[in-house]
Protein backbone atom coordinates (compact mmCIF):
# COMPACT_ATOMS: atom_id res chain seq x y z
CA UNK A 1 0.00 0.00 0.00
CA UNK A 2 1.21 3.59 -1.24
CA UNK A 3 2.57 6.19 1.44
CA UNK A 4 1.63 9.66 0.29
CA UNK A 5 2.88 12.63 1.78
CA UNK A 6 1.47 16.25 1.63
CA UNK A 7 3.09 19.33 2.53
CA UNK A 8 0.03 21.56 4.04
CA UNK A 9 -0.34 25.72 4.49
CA UNK A 10 -2.93 26.26 7.25
CA UNK A 11 -4.69 28.88 9.01
CA UNK A 12 -4.22 28.16 12.72
CA UNK A 13 -7.28 30.35 13.51
CA UNK A 14 -9.33 28.46 11.55
CA UNK A 15 -8.43 25.12 13.92
CA UNK A 16 -8.26 24.17 17.74
CA UNK A 17 -4.78 22.74 17.25
CA UNK A 18 -3.21 19.44 15.05
CA UNK A 19 -4.32 17.22 16.92
CA UNK A 20 -7.80 15.37 16.80
CA UNK A 21 -10.21 15.92 19.55
CA UNK A 22 -13.50 15.12 19.99
CA UNK A 23 -16.37 17.85 19.21
CA UNK A 24 -13.59 20.35 18.01
CA UNK A 25 -12.58 21.25 14.42
CA UNK A 26 -8.88 20.35 14.11
CA UNK A 27 -6.36 20.12 11.34
CA UNK A 28 -5.97 16.09 11.73
CA UNK A 29 -10.05 15.72 12.16
CA UNK A 30 -10.52 18.27 9.24
CA UNK A 31 -7.69 16.60 7.20
CA UNK A 32 -8.91 13.36 7.85
CA UNK A 33 -12.45 13.93 6.59
CA UNK A 34 -11.88 15.54 3.71
CA UNK A 35 -9.34 12.99 2.42
CA UNK A 36 -11.87 10.52 3.02
CA UNK A 37 -14.44 12.42 0.81
CA UNK A 38 -11.70 12.60 -1.84
CA UNK A 39 -9.80 9.39 -2.18
CA UNK A 40 -13.74 7.49 -1.12
CA UNK A 41 -11.96 4.96 1.11
CA UNK A 42 -10.99 4.73 4.85
CA UNK A 43 -7.81 6.53 6.00
CA UNK A 44 -6.43 4.27 9.15
CA UNK A 45 -4.60 7.65 10.10
CA UNK A 46 -2.80 10.90 9.43
CA UNK A 47 -0.05 11.35 10.83
CA UNK A 48 2.01 14.90 10.77
CA UNK A 49 5.86 16.44 11.40
CA UNK A 50 4.54 17.89 14.88
CA UNK A 51 1.65 19.33 16.51
CA UNK A 52 0.92 22.78 16.23
CA UNK A 53 -1.27 24.38 18.92
CA UNK A 54 -4.48 25.86 18.49
CA UNK A 55 -3.95 28.92 16.72
CA UNK A 56 -0.70 28.44 15.78
CA UNK A 57 -0.05 28.87 11.79
CA UNK A 58 1.79 26.76 9.59
CA UNK A 59 3.41 27.31 5.82
CA UNK A 60 5.43 24.09 5.92
CA UNK A 61 3.75 21.41 7.78
CA UNK A 62 4.28 17.64 6.27
CA UNK A 63 2.03 14.63 6.84
CA UNK A 64 1.49 11.25 5.53
CA UNK A 65 -0.84 8.88 5.50
CA UNK A 66 -1.43 5.00 3.65
CA UNK A 67 -4.03 4.39 0.94
CA UNK A 68 -4.72 1.61 -1.36
CA UNK A 69 -3.70 2.51 -4.34
CA UNK A 70 -1.51 5.49 -5.98
CA UNK A 71 -4.60 8.39 -6.03
CA UNK A 72 -4.48 10.75 -8.79
CA UNK A 73 -1.74 13.48 -7.04
CA UNK A 74 -2.86 17.09 -8.81
CA UNK A 75 -6.76 16.31 -8.43
CA UNK A 76 -5.89 15.22 -4.69
CA UNK A 77 -3.88 18.86 -4.12
CA UNK A 78 -6.22 20.53 -5.62
CA UNK A 79 -9.89 18.98 -4.73
CA UNK A 80 -8.57 19.28 -0.65
CA UNK A 81 -7.45 22.73 -1.46
CA UNK A 82 -10.78 24.13 -2.72
CA UNK A 83 -12.58 22.51 -0.22
CA UNK A 84 -11.04 23.43 2.75
CA UNK A 85 -10.63 27.12 0.88
CA UNK A 86 -9.68 29.61 2.89
CA UNK A 87 -8.02 27.33 6.24
CA UNK A 88 -5.98 24.89 4.79
CA UNK A 89 -4.24 24.05 1.62
CA UNK A 90 -1.64 21.32 0.11
CA UNK A 91 1.11 22.89 -1.29
CA UNK A 92 2.90 19.78 -2.44
CA UNK A 93 1.79 15.77 -2.73
CA UNK A 94 4.00 13.15 -3.16
CA UNK A 95 4.36 9.20 -3.48
CA UNK A 96 6.84 8.06 -1.08
CA UNK A 97 8.90 4.98 0.50
CA UNK A 98 6.68 3.20 3.09
CA UNK A 99 9.75 3.57 5.43
CA UNK A 100 8.84 7.56 5.32
CA UNK A 101 7.18 9.11 8.47
CA UNK A 102 6.94 12.70 8.97
CA UNK A 103 7.81 12.99 12.35
CA UNK A 104 10.45 10.24 12.94
CA UNK A 105 12.32 11.22 9.80
CA UNK A 106 12.53 14.59 10.26
CA UNK A 107 16.12 16.19 11.07
CA UNK A 108 15.16 19.84 11.37
CA UNK A 109 12.43 22.27 11.42
CA UNK A 110 12.44 26.06 11.68
CA UNK A 111 10.02 27.96 13.46
CA UNK A 112 9.42 32.07 13.11
CA UNK A 113 7.43 33.90 15.72
CA UNK A 114 6.10 37.70 14.41
CA UNK A 115 6.34 40.45 16.62
CA UNK A 116 4.69 43.75 14.98
CA UNK A 117 6.89 46.65 17.57
CA UNK A 118 5.06 49.85 16.63
CA UNK A 119 2.17 52.11 18.26
CA UNK A 120 -0.41 51.19 15.73
CA UNK A 121 -2.00 48.14 15.74
CA UNK A 122 -1.83 45.26 13.46
CA UNK A 123 -4.28 45.64 10.16
CA UNK A 124 -3.35 43.65 7.59
CA UNK A 125 -1.06 41.50 9.85
CA UNK A 126 -4.22 40.91 12.15
CA UNK A 127 -3.98 37.27 13.54
CA UNK A 128 -0.39 36.78 12.44
CA UNK A 129 1.93 38.97 14.50
CA UNK A 130 1.73 39.90 18.39
CA UNK A 131 1.22 43.54 18.82
CA UNK A 132 3.76 45.36 21.50
CA UNK A 133 3.85 48.90 21.75
CA UNK A 134 6.67 49.09 25.03
CA UNK A 135 9.91 49.82 23.60
CA UNK A 136 12.24 46.70 23.15
CA UNK A 137 16.03 47.01 23.43
CA UNK A 138 16.83 44.68 20.57
CA UNK A 139 20.52 43.87 21.54
CA UNK A 140 19.82 42.25 24.63
CA UNK A 141 16.57 40.35 23.28
CA UNK A 142 19.72 39.30 19.72
CA UNK A 143 22.42 38.60 22.56
CA UNK A 144 19.97 36.27 24.80
CA UNK A 145 18.49 34.70 21.72
CA UNK A 146 21.96 33.65 20.47
CA UNK A 147 22.91 31.91 23.84
CA UNK A 148 20.69 29.07 22.75
CA UNK A 149 22.40 27.75 19.84
CA UNK A 150 22.98 24.40 21.11
CA UNK A 151 22.24 21.48 23.30
CA UNK A 152 20.51 21.99 26.48
CA UNK A 153 17.55 21.85 29.31
CA UNK A 154 14.82 23.63 28.46
CA UNK A 155 12.92 22.96 31.70
CA UNK A 156 12.75 26.72 32.01
CA UNK A 157 11.41 27.50 28.72
CA UNK A 158 8.80 24.78 28.24
CA UNK A 159 5.16 24.18 29.75
CA UNK A 160 4.52 23.18 33.12
CA UNK A 161 2.18 20.96 31.97
CA UNK A 162 5.01 19.00 29.05
CA UNK A 163 5.22 15.33 28.94
CA UNK A 164 8.18 14.87 27.02
CA UNK A 165 10.40 12.25 28.51
CA UNK A 166 13.35 14.64 28.72
CA UNK A 167 13.82 18.92 28.57
CA UNK A 168 16.93 18.41 26.62
CA UNK A 169 17.00 19.56 23.00
CA UNK A 170 19.29 21.18 20.59
CA UNK A 171 19.25 24.56 18.80
CA UNK A 172 21.03 24.75 15.61
CA UNK A 173 20.18 28.33 14.67
CA UNK A 174 18.54 30.64 17.09
CA UNK A 175 18.26 34.24 15.66
CA UNK A 176 16.02 38.04 15.68
CA UNK A 177 15.58 39.69 12.67
CA UNK A 178 14.48 43.67 12.68
CA UNK A 179 12.26 44.43 9.51
CA UNK A 180 11.18 47.80 9.77
CA UNK A 181 7.90 47.54 12.39
CA UNK A 182 8.87 43.67 12.60
CA UNK A 183 11.02 41.70 14.32
CA UNK A 184 10.82 37.89 13.41
CA UNK A 185 12.31 35.55 15.85
CA UNK A 186 13.85 32.51 13.56
CA UNK A 187 14.59 29.14 15.18
CA UNK A 188 15.88 25.81 13.88
CA UNK A 189 16.14 22.74 16.18
CA UNK A 190 15.77 19.17 15.78
CA UNK A 191 12.47 18.94 18.22
CA UNK A 192 10.82 21.37 20.53
CA UNK A 193 8.99 21.24 23.72
CA UNK A 194 5.43 22.22 24.24
CA UNK A 195 4.95 26.18 23.51
CA UNK A 196 8.83 26.04 23.93
CA UNK A 197 9.26 28.82 21.11
CA UNK A 198 6.35 30.99 22.16
CA UNK A 199 7.75 30.85 25.87
CA UNK A 200 11.36 32.13 24.37
CA UNK A 201 9.38 34.63 22.06
CA UNK A 202 7.79 35.92 25.45
CA UNK A 203 10.94 35.26 27.25
CA UNK A 204 12.58 37.94 24.97
CA UNK A 205 10.20 40.51 24.75
CA UNK A 206 9.96 40.57 28.25
CA UNK A 207 14.31 41.07 28.81
CA UNK A 208 14.03 43.53 25.67
CA UNK A 209 11.55 45.78 27.91
CA UNK A 210 13.71 45.27 30.88
CA UNK A 211 10.90 43.01 33.01
CA UNK A 212 13.48 39.90 33.04
CA UNK A 213 17.11 41.06 34.19
CA UNK A 214 18.23 37.66 34.48
CA UNK A 215 20.53 36.39 31.62
CA UNK A 216 19.59 33.82 28.98
CA UNK A 217 21.87 31.23 30.30
CA UNK A 218 21.05 32.10 33.84
CA UNK A 219 16.99 31.49 32.98
CA UNK A 220 18.45 28.13 31.32
CA UNK A 221 20.22 26.84 34.54
CA UNK A 222 17.60 27.62 36.92
CA UNK A 223 15.89 24.56 35.56
CA UNK A 224 12.59 26.38 36.87
CA UNK A 225 9.72 27.47 34.48
CA UNK A 226 9.34 30.50 37.05
CA UNK A 227 12.68 32.09 36.02
CA UNK A 228 11.25 32.36 31.87
CA UNK A 229 9.28 34.90 30.61
CA UNK A 230 5.28 35.19 29.71
CA UNK A 231 4.41 32.81 27.44
CA UNK A 232 3.61 34.73 23.87
CA UNK A 233 0.15 34.35 22.22
CA UNK A 234 0.11 31.40 19.49
CA UNK A 235 -1.34 33.49 16.51
CA UNK A 236 2.40 35.20 16.07
CA UNK A 237 4.07 31.83 15.43
CA UNK A 238 4.31 29.70 11.94
CA UNK A 239 5.93 26.79 11.30
CA UNK A 240 7.81 27.27 8.59
CA UNK A 241 9.59 23.95 7.23
CA UNK A 242 10.57 20.55 7.91
CA UNK A 243 13.92 19.16 6.20
CA UNK A 244 14.55 15.68 5.72
CA UNK A 245 17.54 13.59 4.14
CA UNK A 246 15.53 14.02 0.94
CA UNK A 247 14.09 10.53 0.89
CA UNK A 248 13.35 9.24 -2.60
CA UNK A 249 10.12 10.27 -3.46
CA UNK A 250 8.29 7.86 -6.05
CA UNK A 251 6.01 10.27 -7.66
CA UNK A 252 5.08 14.06 -7.04
CA UNK A 253 2.45 16.05 -8.20
CA UNK A 254 4.99 19.14 -7.87
CA UNK A 255 7.32 17.20 -10.35
CA UNK A 256 4.45 16.59 -12.40
CA UNK A 257 3.36 20.07 -13.48
CA UNK A 258 7.04 21.29 -13.93
CA UNK A 259 7.59 18.18 -16.75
Amino acid sequence: MPTIRLILEYNGSCFHGWQMQEGLVTVQSELHRVLELVLREKIHVVHASGRTDAGVHARGQVVSFVVSKVPDLHRLTHSVSSILKGALSVTDAAVVPDTFHPRRSAKKKQYSYTILHRKAPAVLDKGYVWHITADLDYEKMREAASCLVGTHDFTSLRAAQCQANSPVKTILESELCLSRDYVVYRVVGKGFLQHMVRIIAGTLIDIGRGRLHSSMPEILAARDRRAGGVTAPPFGLMLDWVDYDDPEVVDSECDDAQE
